[in-house]
């Protein structure tokens, strides 16, 4: 066997050796909590994600230039309408843009829902998000059960991902 053929059986090796043990591990740090957050408003009040814990929360990552984005806002807004008083608990994330930019995306689309500011994509980072839109279904227990990335198309799409949840 050439030398490159020996590194690589020895890399594998190596790999599971190292893995093996820890496949076994049932940890409870493996359980895919949405890590906490707090943000501001585009009011300028403050939100916490663990606040919502005892409640499900939808919970969408956006921006302005994004057209995606724009597309499924409608579907959010009549969800958020249905909803407001009810569960689940309706949350967007916008990442980036400054808070006049966002106040008068806002307005201009007569958005009613709830609207935080990540200007820094600190919480975009920590959720790992590939792109926008991306939204995440969180449980009553602050874990993610769901995810979609990518618009949604509908009012009643967003529904059938909430029932079957």
């Amino acid at each position: 066997m050439s030398r490159r053929k020996w590194y690589l059986v020895i890399v594998a090796g190596l790999a599971l050796v190292v893995a093996s043990p820890l496949a076994g591990c049932g940890k409870e740090s493996d359980v895919p909590y949405a890590p906490d957050f707090t943000l501001p408003t585009i009011d300028g009040e403050s939100v916490t994600l663990s606040d919502f814990r005892g409640q499900p929360v939808m919970l969408t990552f956006w921006t302005i230039a994004c057209p995606a984005c724009e597309i499924q806002m409608p579907h959010i807004q009549a969800l958020y309408e249905q909803v407001a008083s009810e569960e689940p608990v309706v949350l967007t994330v916008n990442v980036g843009d400054g808070a006049p930019s966002v106040h008068e995306y806002v307005a201009s689309h007569e958005l009613t829902f709830p609207v935080l500011l990540d200007l820094q994509g600190r919480v975009a980072q920590a959720y790992g998000l590939p792109g926008v839109p991306i939204t995440f279904f969180i449980d009553v227990e602050g874990v993610v059960s769901a995810y979609k990335i990518g618009p949604f198309q509908s009012h009643e799409e967003i529904e059938r991902v909430l029932d079957s949840l």
